[in-house]
């Protein structure tokens, strides 16, 4: 029996065989390969790209980044369902990157305080109850975003819905 549980073949119905791999290394296991950072420099343009680009997570918001691809046969209401597309996540990415700077310094001053008290290591326990008191500290917070969240994705789902059925008139219109 093979005791190297690092690499075993799943098998999915698209696929046939991908490795699964675990954070833990197995003892006679070869060391995991450090992978190169795959991304580009800078942000491709909207135009020449053929279909939406999705970017690697941003450092600080953790979301990956959209580049919407258009055309020049846009219509008025593809244009703006696109744009409102980006308006939201623009809105995202600025709410997490700041969530996600207040959780950090916050999560640094909760560590510093434990070691200044004569703590020389923060355990799973401790750190558990800082995350209760942060979510419990900004629940109103996450209750605003996520009805926020729900009606900026309601609009997006009504734009989304009318640009169908406007591609559907116009096919219907170039059958006739």
């Amino acid at each position: 029996m093979n005791k190297c549980f690092r690499c075993q073949p799943r098998i999915l119905l698209f696929q046939f065989s991908l490795p699964r791999c675990y954070a833990a290394v197995q003892p006679g296991c070869p060391p995991p390969q450090e992978k190169p950072v795959v991304g580009l420099a800078h942000k491709p343009d909207p135009k020449t790209v053929k279909c939406d680009y999705i970017g690697p997570p941003d450092a600080q918001s953790n979301l990956r980044p959209y580049v919407r691809h258009y055309g020049d046969e846009e219509t008025r209401l593809a244009r703006s369902l696109r744009l409102k597309r980006i308006e939201v996540e623009a809105w995202n990415t600025d709410f997490w990157t700041r969530h996600n700077k207040r959780f950090y310094e916050e999560k640094e001053d909760f560590i510093r305080l434990h070691k200044e008290s004569g703590t020389s290591e923060v355990s799973a326990d401790q750190m558990s109850h800082f995350y209760k008191a942060f979510l419990d500290k900004n629940w109103r917070i996450h209750i605003m975003y996520n009805i926020s969240w729900y009606l900026k994705n309601f609009d997006i789902l009504t734009l989304a819905a009318a640009v169908q059925l406007q591609r559907l008139l116009a096919l219907a219109k170039r059958r006739t």
